[in-house]
């Protein structure tokens, strides 16, 4: 199960180009928890500035992971502000991998 979960984090790593347009990215949820099996992958995108980059580099990312590795990816994009507000990953209680 361990090294499961490495691959699907290293596949992530490998492609941290797709994510040039976020200023942070966060691996959160069961793959990061080592008692749970994974049934998906848990990313949090947090970008600056909106645009429409943003929103192809969103699509590209659920492309890119669902064709090359079949793997079903639930993606949170929020802005900083957003974040800030929600509290999102202080609500994680550090089980969390930042990415970016």
């Amino acid at each position: 199960m361990f090294r499961e979960k490495d691959n699907v984090i290293r596949k992530i790593i490998y492609h941290k180009k797709l994510f040039d347009s976020f200023k942070n990215v966060y691996l959160f949820g069961s793959i990061v928890d080592e008692k749970k099996i994974p049934n998906d992958i848990d990313l949090l995108l947090i970008y600056e500035d909106f645009s429409d980059e943003l929103l192809l580099d969103v699509d590209k990312i659920n492309i890119i992971f669902d064709q090359l590795y079949g793997l079903s990816f639930d993606l949170t994009v929020l802005s900083e502000r957003e974040e800030d507000e929600s509290c999102f990953i202080s609500r994680l209680n550090s089980n969390y991998l930042q990415i970016k």
